[in-house]
């Protein structure tokens, strides 16, 4: 099974390659001062990719009434997810939190908040508990649990404080490493609604102006006649014997639409 250190290892070996070329872009901001701003978060939480420094410094210049952050993150450090948490909620804008792929660990604690958080059809959440590594006496080292203890308690309170749910029941979630699908999350109330892109076709009046119109192509016969451009030879007193294929007549008629346009 696939463990969040995985994931943030994985990610840790390509943030480093980026670095190392000198164009890490996993993390922008579009349309800053339009009415929607668009902020993709395709990194790790904290040192490895995003900081809550860099990223509240970057959202503080947003002046959109709308901010969408699209989020495809293993997670990282959890006091960097806390920050970036507060500074979304603290701003003015409507903020909506998209799960593209995967939001595990801190990534999860930065969905809430959204005012609106969607799971786009496939991806998925996972919520844990906060772990680290300590190194010292026996004091330090307990010392160090509690801390964790607390961490943990701050993270539930946050989901609790969206979803609804009680914070013991989130805390077992949290301990046992749960990884919900797109539905789950929204029905543990850690998202209000799963989005499933579709292919964006051709609109029908696009299809219906370029299919051939024979009255329309009929019109224009008669137009370029009245101009003597085109002679026609009665075939009976009813029709003409002008004869041309009908795709090459399509061709024809859109040449001379585009003709007739003003500029």
């Amino acid at each position: 099974m696939t463990t969040a250190s995985d994931l943030r290892a994985r990610m840790r070996a390509r943030v480093d390659k980026l670095h190392a070329r000198g164009d890490a872009t996993w993390y922008e901001i579009k349309n800053a001062t339009g009415e929607r701003a668009t902020i993709r978060l395709y990194e790790e939480i904290g040192y490895w990719g995003v900081t809550a420094a860099d990223f509240a410094a970057e959202l503080e210049h947003v002046t959109a009434t709308e901010i969408e952050v699209q989020i495809n993150s293993p997670g990282g450090d959890v006091f960097d997810g806390i920050a970036i948490f507060n500074a979304l909620r603290s701003h003015p804008a409507r903020v909506t939190t998209r799960v593209d792929g995967i939001a595990a660990s801190a990534a999860s604690v930065i969905v809430q908040a959204g005012d609106h958080r969607v799971m786009v059809s496939a991806g998925q959440m996972m919520v844990h508990e906060a772990w680290g590594v300590a190194i010292g006496p026996a004091d330090e080292i307990r010392a160090f649990a509690d801390v964790l203890d607390q961490q943990n308690d701050v993270l539930a309170g946050i989901y609790a404080l969206r979803s609804g749910r009680d914070r013991d029941e989130l805390r077992a979630m949290m301990r046992a490493e749960t990884w919900l699908t797109d539905q789950a999350a929204v029905d543990a109330g850690l998202a209000d609604v799963v989005f499933t892109p579709e292919r964006q076709d051709a609109p029908a009046e696009a299809e219906a102006s370029q299919a051939f119109d024979e009255a329309e192509f009929r019109s224009l016969v008669d137009r370029l006649v009245e101009a003597g451009i085109v002679r026609t030879a009665p075939a009976t007193k009813e029709e003409s014997a002008l004869s041309i294929p009908e795709d090459a007549a399509a061709s024809l008629l859109a040449a001379f639409t585009r003709t007739e346009e003003p500029g």
